[in-house]
């Protein structure tokens, strides 16, 4: 049988016409229009840059010691080697307790290189969680910089970052002779997420702490992306969308009133056990909007780095050893991590319950279809032990993330093709789809009527997320910032 057939079989026809060969035009146009990249900024910061990492490389390899250094040969020379080409040598002990001549290289960042420093110095290698192979991934760098004090590893992260920036965005982003990069957008995640290549416009660096490296390598980076004369950038991003999605799917009241509102805040009065908690859902949007306001503001720390990660990864089905390992330096212990998701599953039996509902869907037919007719299958959610299928197979994370992260991204399309109709994609000029949000190259006389009328489309109630908890479809706020550069963006009220 051809692929239409076997679409046409189960039941996935519509969702390929919709999803795969509506959006297809639309995707080659806004790679076409592709994202402004101003040519001088671009020619002045790579120069900067390539400066930094320089200065970068030359203070992180004068904190590495000559014994940690790469030598040749391997076996070294028993006589002083003659220096006609110069280079540097050292007299070393090996094993057999002879000293022979070796010739110094020069230490690199390497897994490998990284690791003989750690062991020179007797820090603690760390281990992968997954596969518990040794690893120096840039937050296990973090930690071993907190618990150590050693500068060299906060000079490795420097050198990484700037590196990164600068051999992957800087060099990928080089704008042809119009002054723009031309992205080409295609189908690539088994959750209906877009992507894009040459270049990757979907992952340009934006985070970071205020103050920090990483943070200020982004808005050097998004400084490039400027505007066209008598044009303004425009971003309309969806609010909280996976965590409204997720509570759609559960059919989880409170969830998703507080996924609309600021569900993190909610979940750390609940951890901290602050004075009246119990009453904060008695209370109408307004009172608990404002409530939830003096928890952010006073217990700033629990709520971004306990509870909004906690959030994040109750929504791919994440356990507590995961959500400590990948975030311990949020959490005292794992008995923390566990606390606060034992906390959620107390607050939302609802939500708890859907996880349970979804993976056992999921191992016993090998696939999930979402509400828009796309299909994900799943080899193992349940893993084989000890005569009988457990919980943690391969797939398990995979099989609660699909739904919501699924209906989240079909829904923008949905409203991507519905701006096309209104003929709003080309007058206002989309030029990126960023996650949960699109990004558009607007004329300045059409700014005001492009905000309004992409903002109430965005928002229109879904034809298709419609149940018990969003009777009449459900509809996600949409955040709208402007600005004549990227890294200058401010909310447009």
């Amino acid at each position: 049988m051809g692929l239409f057939a076997d679409l046409s079989d189960q039941g996935l026809m519509t969702g390929y016409r919709t999803f795969v060969l509506s959006l297809e035009p639309l995707l080659a146009a806004m790679g076409k229009r592709g994202m402004p990249v101003s040519i001088e900024r671009h020619a002045k910061v790579t120069k900067e840059m390539e400066g930094m990492l320089a200065d970068a490389e030359r203070a992180m390899r004068a904190m590495v010691p000559d014994e940690v250094r790469p030598f040749h040969p391997k076996a070294g020379y028993k006589k002083p080697p003659t220096r006609i080409n110069g280079g540097e040598y050292l007299l070393k002990r090996f094993s057999d307790g002879e000293d022979r001549w070796v010739r110094l290289d020069e230490w690199k960042p390497s897994n490998a290189g990284l690791i003989r420093y750690m062991r020179h110095k007797g820090h603690p290698v760390p281990k992968d969680f997954k596969n518990g192979n040794e690893t120096t991934n840039q937050d296990e760098l973090k930690r071993l910089a907190r618990s150590t004090k050693d500068l060299l590893y906060e000079a490795v992260l420097a050198y990484r970052q700037i590196g990164t920036i600068l051999n992957n965005h800087m060099a990928n982003w080089a704008p042809g002779a119009d002054g723009r990069v031309h992205p080409t957008f295609y189908y690539d995640t088994g959750t209906g997420q877009l992507a894009a290549r040459r270049p990757n416009t979907m992952n340009a660096p934006k985070h970071g702490e205020d103050g920090s490296l990483k943070k200020e390598m982004a808005n050097a980076f998004r400084k490039l992306i400027v505007a066209q004369p008598g044009h303004v950038l425009l971003e309309f991003d969806f609010k909280s969308f996976h965590a409204q999605t997720l509570a759609f799917e559960a059919g989880d009241r409170d969830y998703l009133r507080l996924a609309k509102l600021d569900i993190h805040s909610f979940l750390a009065a609940q951890f901290l056990k602050l004075p009246n908690r119990d009453r904060l859902l008695g209370l109408d949007d307004a009172a608990l909007a404002c409530a939830l306001g003096e928890v952010k503001t006073c217990h700033r720390f629990v709520r971004d780095n306990k509870a909004k990660r906690a959030v994040l990864g109750y929504g791919f089905g994440m356990g507590f050893k995961k959500l400590y390992m990948m975030n311990r330096e949020s959490f005292d212990n794992m008995a923390e991590a566990k606390r606060l998701l034992d906390t959620m599953n107390g607050l939302f039996p609802r939500a708890c319950a859907w996880r349970d509902e979804v993976r056992a869907q999921a191992h016993e037919q090998g696939y999930l279809t979402s509400r828009f007719g796309c299909v994900r299958r799943f080899w193992e959610v349940f893993k084989w032990s000890g005569g009988r299928f457990v919980s943690g197979g391969d797939d398990s994370e995979a099989a609660v993330a699909f739904l919501p992260a699924n209906d989240a991204f079909c829904h923008i399309k949905l409203g991507m093709l519905r701006l096309e109709a209104a003929g709003w994609l080309e007058r206002a000029r989309l030029i990126n789809q960023i996650h949960d949000a699109l990004l558009f190259e607007c004329p300045l006389h059409l700014k005001d009527e492009a905000v309004a009328a992409i903002r109430t489309e965005m928002e229109r109630p879904s034809d298709v997320l419609i149940n018990e908890v969003a009777p009449g479809g459900l509809s996600v706020e949409v955040g709208v910032s402007e600005g004549a550069s990227w890294d200058a963006m401010r909310e447009v009220k």
